[in-house]
């Protein structure tokens, strides 16, 4: 009885990680669900993740920079959006085999699958309507691109890009057979023409290359090459109007970075305030183009959290990001080979977020960053991991029996 609820646990749980490629609201929905189905079952003490501290000390410095905000009405958001934190959590608990995770991957893996396929139709569509038309605002390649059920580009290609690295070190186990709705997915990435998710892949795969097989290296990347010289004038012209006068994002995200910089100065020890960038960034400009590019939050994880709520929310943030790293590595040592692939899929979307997130503030991304929660703690739900409040949790439980 008891690992029938626990069964159903871990069906919400991945529900709402796989509806996030859907429906955000579906997915919270689910993840509230979930939750709630945890408190009244409570089938044995918590399993701490190892980033647990860190992500704890995130959320204070947080809180702490909306109590010295001047505005902390404005950035209630930032603190609502910690209920996405429990991700992690219900990961830890609930993906607690190698089968639940090798479903979880198949499962995350075939809905982003769908979303490529539903892009792949947009794009098609977008650019039959741009040869016709030639217009800026139709050009699938730069304000017209891709977004599948997601209502930003930007989105969707991160969410593309963490299923993406994932599933390149899971085709170890899932086989040959997955390799379409794989090479399908990186084909969706390819034509999202958001470089920062190409950066991201690149990293991810890169972070993993030598330590999964050549054939599933081979396997992933001749797809992912065919498609890059079919569609390389595209590209050719993505890149080339980054550096035009009609569309050059990259001028404007310099200046994001020095008026973020210039925030950090003034505001050293709790920023400007949660969700306070875009009542502030005028002040901060230097330029007389405002009105030309968006400045709601500033491209960039690091600058974003340093300008927003200060340095030491910064070193909160980075101290997160090591953790899970160290935690991952220290897993990979001792994992046994038929599970040592979840490992891989962390790091390799781990490595693609971070990359990826000195181009955009994908960790302000509700979508994204409830998907890197669930594919980076798949790893420890499987394997031991020493954790402070895990030994303490563990060390109550024991007193109290």
């Amino acid at each position: 009885m008891q690992d029938r609820r626990e069964s159903w646990i871990f069906i919400l749980t991945l529900g709402s990680a796989a509806a996030v490629l859907l429906s955000i609201a579906g997915a919270e929905t689910l993840l509230a669900i979930a939750c709630l189905a945890w408190l009244i079952v409570r089938p044995r003490p918590i399993e701490w993740p190892g980033y647990a501290i860190p992500l704890f000390a995130f959320m204070l410095a947080t809180v702490l920079s909306l109590v010295m905000s001047p505005q902390p009405e404005v950035g209630m958001g930032a603190v609502r959006k910690f209920v996405l934190f429990s991700m992690g959590l219900l990961v830890t608990n609930f993906v607690n085999g190698p089968s639940r995770a090798r479903i979880s991957h198949v499962a995350l893996l075939a809905v982003a699958a769908v979303t490529s396929v539903v892009a792949l139709g947009q794009f098609a569509l977008a650019y039959i309507k741009f040869l016709s038309t030639q217009n800026l605002a139709d050009d699938p390649t730069v304000l017209a691109r891709i977004t599948g059920f997601m209502g930003h580009w930007m989105t969707f290609s991160g969410e593309q890009l963490l299923v993406w690295c994932a599933a390149v070190p899971a085709m170890v186990i899932l086989g040959r057979r997955w390799s379409i709705p794989l090479a399908v997915i990186g084909a969706a990435l390819v034509l999202s023409f958001t470089r920062s998710a190409w950066l991201g892949g690149f990293a991810g795969l890169l972070a993993v290359a030598f330590m999964i097989p050549r054939k599933v290296l081979i396997g992933v990347i001749v797809p992912l090459a065919i498609v890059s010289v079919v569609a390389s004038g595209l590209i050719y012209h993505r890149i080339a109007m980054s550096f035009g006068e009609k569309f050059a994002p990259d001028t404007g995200r310099l200046e994001m970075l020095f008026a973020g910089f210039r925030m950090i100065q003034d505001h050293p020890l709790f920023g400007v305030g949660p969700e306070r960038i875009h009542t502030e960034f005028p002040h901060y400009y230097r330029g007389t183009n405002l009105q030309d590019f968006y400045y709601g939050h500033l491209h960039n994880n690091v600058v974003q959290i340093a300008a927003e709520r200060g340095l030491p929310c910064l070193a909160t943030f980075i101290w997160f990001i090591l953790a899970v790293y160290a935690d991952l590595m220290s897993m990979l040592k001792t994992a046994p080979k038929d599970t040592r692939w979840t490992i891989l899929s962390a790091i390799a979307a781990l490595s693609g977020f971070v990359v990826a997130g000195f181009f955009e503030y994908n960790f302000g991304d509700s979508e994204v960053l409830l998907l890197l929660l669930f594919i980076v703690s798949v790893p420890y739900g499987l394997h031991s991991v020493p954790s402070e409040v895990g030994e303490r949790s563990r060390a109550q439980a024991t007193y109290a029996s």
